[in-house]
């Protein structure tokens, strides 16, 4: 191993019992002090044995716990902050879901810092010039990506369940917009995120905590989410979806199931991945697609295996709509429900030009409509 080379090992000391994490947060907010976040590792750390991700191989599955994780999380978490002052943002160059990537952003949000996923393919003047604007200082990069050292420097490589991710840093020019852009960043910032450009060009969104905790509480609610739920991590980090998905594991102590490229690429093997044959091999309770993505399983699948009677599939969670309790299901729109929520800058709107702070929950808001079907 070489010497600017970290590899994150685990510890050998159980951690102590905890009172179960509802009860933690009851007795804080009765008191009137400010509960944990949902994804505080004092918090997760009493979900204990409860698998946290299952990384689904063609082979043989990897399943990491929540005890195993906070193990992980806790010296990752300590050799950032003798490395990243606390409150910087942290750009995300990762190429697909791993393990290792969603314990670098519970790292990255239990030091305090927010995460910017970006998918630019390269390290390049283009990138360079996203991060300066989204007021980011360092991006970590997984795997074999290249990196230019005319726009970033180097700072250390480190080892995350055995996988490689590098860790570099902007280097800065005084005609950068990084100075005047950080500091309107919101308090308590969770993460930063851009739009498509379908309305025109890609803008940045900054999110603070509040913007989706209480969204996820509520859906946790609505959806009777627990600790027996399996959610499928399989939309791009880069989608801000993706956000409900990891946070509602950490909320209620669900597990995370994430599968490779090559198994997604293919719906066939994605629908054995997510639904397996064999009664030994759990299948995943909660599923959020795009319509175009969630077709390509046809028709007949879809019917006689995603939605049967034998499914194990519980909710179906669209980017457009939310079916829940299949028997009678039901639809409303989730993405414009998280949205409304989290990309206001101030307010929530809803049809009838009523106000909502932003980070109250939206189930309030005439906008979340379901019927059933």
């Amino acid at each position: 191993m070489s010497s600017g080379e970290i590899n994150l090992g685990l510890t050998g000391d159980s951690p102590p019992e905890e009172e179960p994490p509802s009860e933690k947060l009851e007795s804080k907010e009765s008191t009137g002090e400010q509960p944990e976040k949902l994804y505080d590792i004092n918090r997760i750390r009493t979900f204990k044995d409860v698998p946290f991700l299952i990384k689904r191989m063609e082979s043989e599955d990897m399943i990491v716990t929540y005890g195993t994780a906070v193990e992980e999380v806790q010296i990752l978490l300590n050799f950032l902050q003798d490395k990243i002052p606390s409150g910087s943002g942290i750009a995300l160059r990762i190429t697909e879901h791993t393990p290792a990537s969603c314990l670098l952003i519970l790292a990255i949000l239990n030091h305090k810092c927010h995460f910017f996923p970006t998918d630019k393919m390269m390290l390049s003047q283009e990138l360079h010039e996203q991060m300066c604007a989204a007021g980011v200082d360092y991006i970590v990069a997984n795997k074999h990506l290249s990196v230019s050292p005319l726009h970033f420097e180097s700072m250390f490589t480190i080892l995350v369940l055995k996988e490689v991710c590098k860790m570099y840093m902007v280097k800065h020019k005084s005609s950068d917009l990084n100075v005047s852009t950080k500091k309107s960043l919101p308090a308590n910032m969770c993460y930063t995120i851009t739009t498509t450009g379908s309305t025109g060009s890609p803008k940045i969104v900054h999110v603070p905590y509040e913007c989706i905790a209480h969204d996820i509480v509520a859906l946790s609610q609505k959806l009777n989410i627990s600790m027996a739920d399996i959610i499928y991590l399989g939309t791009p980090c880069t989608f801000d979806p993706f956000v409900v998905e990891f946070f509602l594991a950490l909320q209620n102590g669900s597990t995370l199931l994430t599968s490779r490229h090559s198994i997604r690429e293919s719906p066939s093997k994605l629908l054995c991945a997510l639904f397996p044959d064999n009664l030994a091999t759990p299948g995943i309770t909660i599923l959020q697609m795009t319509p175009s993505l969630f077709r390509q399983f046809g028709a007949t699948c879809i019917r006689d295996r995603v939605l049967s009677r034998s499914s194990s599939l519980r909710c179906f969670l669209e980017c457009c709509s939310l079916a829940v309790n299949r028997f009678p299901r039901v639809l409303s729109s989730l993405l414009g429900w998280i949205r409304v929520s989290c990309c206001r800058n101030t307010f929530a709107t809803s049809t009838e030009s009523q106000r909502y702070p932003a980070g109250v929950s939206c189930t309030s808001c005439s906008l979340y409509r379901h019927q059933c079907l």
